[in-house]
This record gives C-alpha cells, structure tokens and sequence, in this order.
C-alpha cells in the first residue's frame, strides 16, 4: 500500500498554518478515521488530545509511526522529563548532524525544555517509542514566528567587531530552520523522504537588492543605478518621497527597477493616523508619476500596530520591515496582512560604524553572501545612496553574478511566494521510490530530503516513481559561528544599551 507523504496536525489553526505554509509541506488536519499509518508520515500534535484519540495514536506509534509533541501539550513524553524556563538565548551543543549548522536561537520567551537532551538546551528531544520515534519541540514556533518585539543585536563581524540593528528579539529564520530539521529527522526515522515546495522559482537561490532611499540626492541616486545597470542588478527602490518631492519623475525614467514605497516623512510613530496619513501621501505622490507601488518598508525598519493598522488601508503586496523578522524566506505574521520579505539588517553604515575599511565591507558581505549559498537561502541585502560602500556593493554583485543566482526585485519575489503558498500537491511512497500527484502548479519545484547533507529539485512534472535516494544538491559549511562566540555576542553592555538611547533619541517622529 502506498505510504502518503502528509503531515497530520492536531489542530489546523491559522497560526500553524502559516508555518507549515512557509516550509512549504503537504499537510492537513488529522482525521481519525483515517489508517494513520499509511496516511501520516508525521502526526504533528499542537494540543491535547482526549483518551480515544490517545489509544489511537499510541497504537500508530507502536507500529512504526513518527509522533512531534509540542511542549505545552504532551502525551507520550513523561511529564517529569520536562520543565519551563524562562530563555533569552539558547545555544546548541549537540554533535547531531542535522542541527550542527545552527548554533543558537534567540527567543525571549518562556519554553519548555527536556531534560534528557543537549539539543538546544533541551529544546529538542527525539526518542524511539517501541517500532516508532517520538519527538519533542518546546517552543510555540506559531507563537514566536508572529511575535513583534524587538531588541538591538550584535551581528557576527570581522576580528570581533561585530555590527548590530534594531531587529527582532526572535531569530525567526534559525528558529524555523531547527523545527524544519526537527520534521526532516522524523521522517528520515522512518526511512520516508521529506517533500517540501522548493524557495525559488529556479534551481539557483534568489538574489534580491533593497534600497532605502533615506535623504539620498540626485547624485548618489544616479550613480546606484549607473551601478545596477551596469551589473543587470534589478532593485527595489523604497523612496524616502520627500526627499525627492521635486524629482520624482526621473524614477519613473529608471528600466528594470521596481519603486516601492517608504513614506513621505523618513519617520515613525505609535499613531495609526499619522501612520496612514505618511503612506498615503508618499503614495499619492508617487502614483502622480506613474509610479504604483505594491512595496513598502517603514522608517527605520520599525513594525508596530500603528502600521498594521495602517497598512490595511492599502493593498500593498508586500512589507519589509526586519523588526518584524530578518533573514530567511518570506513569511506572514497573519493572513490579513501583506507577506513580509526580510533582508540582512546589517548595511555598509553599520559596518562603518566599526570602522571597516571598503575592503573588510566586502569581506563581510562575501562572508554572509557564503554562509547563505551553503544553506541554499535567499541572499537579500540593502544599502543607502548616501551611504559610503558603493564599490563594496559593485563588489557583490559581480559574485552575485558568478554565482548565477535567481535575480529578483522584491514585488517578483513576493508573487512568486504567493504563488507557491497557493500551490498544492500529494506524494506518495512505495518500494523505495515517490511520485508527486494532483500538483495544482507545474512550474513550482520541489525539494526532495532522505538525509540531512544532500537533496534533489525536481520539476513537478518529471517527478514519477523517482528514487528517494537520488541527491544531486549538498548542504556544506557551518551557517553560524560557535556557540561560544555567540554567547560573547550576546552579553548585554552598557555601549550597546547607549546605542538603543541615542538611536532612539535621534529618531524623526511623524
């Protein structure tokens, strides 16, 4: 009998549907009567469940299946094995290969934590249960991934001189990298392939290049894009509108470039009026000149409920706003609101600002440009035009180039997540070979994981009884620095903390 390749979730709120959307898997609410075995590579258990469905699924586990309880609602791992702490970050002392490239995990919130496992300090724990294999994840990953503190952090640098940004206190993009692992080791216990919609509309990972206009003058404007054109680099411009009020129109005369928006005033505020009033009026401008945008970052990088608010008057496709979350693959904080495209926080001011010569600019960005092809995420990094560091960006989309990485402004970026997010399929397993059905979007690519090193794209239609062992794709190097650096990184001082004050302090308000 075929062996379906479905996630089966306890409870399919919105929330857990916006995560296993954006790991892009084939899931669905668990139905009981249903044969769990054949019909569940996983059972995802988000919430209790009641004593019929508790011998139902001890009967799964005992005959082969994969079980992941979430720690606020165990059933099969023994309360005792389990406590709650309150965690700033956590780091990642385990040998085990899967979770080796993540190092730690920024999450300010109280989590549970097992007491058996150096995974993570115990964030998670994997077991055999008789035939099957139990796992245990204690964070809410739905909670943390819509959680929009933030804090300022310091961001691995060159000789210990490490930049930092206003940034979410959650590191979102690692978090979800370690409950995507988590899925992975489940199904490779069961000798099952892990099935997801791949990140890019190609076999290469994207490239996307922001601008923040901020103050930028007609000189420094002309010479950024003199730069893209000569590298065919298509960027997302987000104008800083009044800095530009008397010529916008030579915008509108850029080729190959998207206009986004970034405000009239470059500034931010708790008044969801003053908020909206700021859209509205860049907005208008910019649609005086042909100019429609379907983008929009906040001063500042500044996610607040003003702006969530405020952005539901309009039908922007996308935000980009890394308090919101930084790194990583696009993601929604609800279904209301517009997708989130997160970029590197970290650009060539903050890198001045510990005093790095051009050189040790690109340097860093080759190094962070690296550290994501060896993970195969999408590279996105911004820049100011009246920044210093114009040569050091040059410098990166030549490799950028070399690389022949997907190129994408952020509006192509965000359709083509949209589309994924839409797209649906069913896979199948049997005699060590899977076939991919009832795709409703052919050019969508898939991701294919027997083990946690190598891995096969394959076209949705060429994917007929493929073996699951055919890799052609190979994860490398470290994505983080150690543990122990990182644990120097994040100490709090009182430089970092006078950093916050003057920011803030200096801040233009609406």
């Amino acid at each position: 009998m075929k062996q379906r390749l479905c996630i089966g979730i306890l409870d399919g709120n919105e929330s857990w549907s916006l995560v296993l959307n954006q790991l892009g898997v084939w899931y669905e609410e668990l139905d009981f009567q249903r044969d769990l075995l054949n019909s569940y590579s996983l059972i995802l258990l988000n919430n209790h469940v009641d004593d019929q469905q508790r011998v139902i699924l001890q009967e799964y586990l005992e005959n082969g299946g994969c079980v992941l309880e979430m720690g606020n609602s165990t059933t099969f791992v023994p309360k005792t094995k389990v406590y709650s702490q309150s965690v700033t970050t956590i780091f990642n002392y385990s040998d085990h290969e899967g979770f080796s490239p993540i190092t730690h995990l920024d999450l300010h919130r109280s989590v549970d934590l097992h007491r058996d496992s150096n995974l993570f300090d115990g964030l998670v724990h994997f077991e055999f249960f008789k035939d099957g294999f139990l796992g245990f994840f204690g964070a809410d990953i739905s909670s943390l991934m819509t959680d929009i503190r933030y804090k300022r952090k310091r961001f691995p640098g060159i000789d210990l001189r490490n930049p930092d940004e206003i940034v979410s206190r959650v590191s979102k993009s690692e978090l979800l990298q370690v409950f995507n692992i988590t899925l992975k080791e489940l199904h490779i216990q069961r000798s099952l392939p892990y099935i997801q919609k791949w990140i890019s509309p190609k076999e290469k990972p994207v490239f996307c290049f922001r601008i923040d206009s901020d103050y930028g003058d007609q000189s420094s404007i002309k010479n950024l894009y003199e730069a893209l054109t000569k590298h065919e680099i298509a960027a997302t411009w987000f104008l800083h509108v009044k800095a530009h009020e008397s010529w916008l129109k030579e915008f509108a005369s850029f080729e190959n470039q998207e206009i986004a928006a970034h405000g009239y005033e470059h500034g931010t505020s708790k008044s969801a009026s003053k908020t909206r009033k700021n859209i509205q009026q860049a907005s208008h401008l910019l649609e005086q000149e042909q100019l429609s945008p379907e983008g929009y970052c906040a001063p500042y990088g500044i996610w607040n409920e003003a702006l969530a608010d405020s952005l539901s008057y309009y039908k922007f496709l996308y935000t980009s706003e890394f308090t919101a979350g930084y790194d990583g693959t696009p993601f929604r904080l609800n279904s209301v609101l517009p997708l989130q495209v997160p970029v590197h926080p970290i650009c060539t001011g903050s890198l001045r600002r510990q005093k790095y010569s051009s050189e040790e600019m690109v340097t860093y960005f080759q190094e962070v440009l690296h550290r994501k092809l060896s993970r195969f995420e999408p590279v996105i990094f911004y820049h100011h035009p009246m920044q210093p560091g114009l040569e050091v960006m040059e410098a990166i989309f030549e490799e950028v180039n070399q690389h022949e990485l997907t190129k994408l402004t952020f509006k192509e970026y965000a359709r083509f997540w949209e589309a994924r997010s839409s797209c649906t399929f069913a896979a199948y397993f049997e005699e060590e070979t899977y076939s991919i059905s009832e795709i409703s979007d052919a050019k969508q690519i898939l991701q294919v994981s027997s083990d946690h090193t190598f891995f096969s794209l394959i076209d949705s239609d060429k994917s007929t009884n493929q073996s699951a062992k055919t890799s052609k794709f190979e994860y490398t190097n470290s994505y983080l620095p150690p543990a122990e650096q990182v644990e120097q990184m994040r100490k709090n001082d009182l430089k970092l903390l006078k950093t916050s004050l003057l920011d803030w302090k200096n801040r233009n308000r609406l």
